[in-house]
C-alpha cells in the first residue's frame, strides 16, 4: 500500500486533507494511476529492484535523484520534476522537436494564445472578489504555469528556427563562393 493510500485509510484521518506536498506522494499517486502498470516492470525498467522502489514511492527513502527523469518518461507524467522546479522557484517546459513541421509548429502557437486566455480568465476570476483562496490558487497557479511552460518552448522554438535559418544562409554563401 502506498503513503497516501495508508494516510487516508487511517481511521484518525478520516475528513482531514491529506497535503500532497512532497515528491513520494505525488509519485505513488502517479503510479497509483497508471493502474495497467505493472510496479515490477517499472522496477526492472529503472534497473532497480521492486522492494527499493516501493520503499521511494512511500516515502520510507529518498529517491536517487538521477532516477526521477526516467521514471517520469516511463510513467508519461512529469509532475514529480514539476515539483522539484517548483520548489527552486522555477518553471520546467519540453524542449520542442527541431524536426517538426512548420504547421505542427503553428498549432503550438495557436495553443499557447488559447493558454494564455484561460489563465487571464482565470487569474480575473481569482481576482474579482479581492480575496484569493486556497483553491482558487490550485486552479490558477497551474494555467500560469502551463502558458509559461509553452511561452519558455515557444521562446527557445523561435531561437533554434533563427540559428538554423543563419546556418543555411552561411552554407548557402560559402557553397555560392566556390
Amino acid at each position: 500500500m502506498f503513503k497516501m493510500n495508508d494516510s487516508l485509510n487511517n481511521p484518525q484521518n478520516r475528513g482531514i486533507l491529506v497535503p500532497q506536498d512532497d515528491l513520494a506522494s505525488i509519485l505513488s499517486r502517479v503510479v497509483e494511476t497508471k493502474a495497467e502498470y505493472d510496479i515490477r516492470l517499472l522496477a526492472q525498467q529503472l534497473g532497480t529492484n521492486y522492494r527499493s522502489l516501493m520503499y521511494w514511492l512511500r516515502g520510507d527513502r529518498a529517491l536517487p535523484a538521477h532516477l526521477l527523469p526516467r521514471l517520469c518518461t516511463l510513467l508519461g507524467n512529469y509532475e514529480g520534476l514539476d515539483f522539484l522546479e517548483s520548489q527552486a522557484g522555477r518553471v520546467a517546459f519540453k524542449i520542442p522537436d527541431p524536426r517538426a513541421p512548420l504547421e505542427q509548429e503553428l498549432v503550438a502557437v495557436s495553443n499557447l494564445i488559447r493558454e494564455v486566455g484561460e489563465a487571464l480568465e482565470s487569474v480575473a476570476e481569482t481576482l474579482a472578489d479581492g480575496v484569493v483562496d486556497e483553491t482558487e490558487l490550485r486552479i490558477t497557479i497551474p494555467k500560469i504555469d502551463a502558458v509559461i511552460q509553452e511561452c519558455a518552448s515557444l521562446k527557445y522554438l523561435l531561437e533554434d528556427l533563427s540559428k538554423r535559418k543563419k546556418k543555411r544562409r552561411t552554407e548557402a554563401e560559402r557553397s555560392g563562393s566556390r
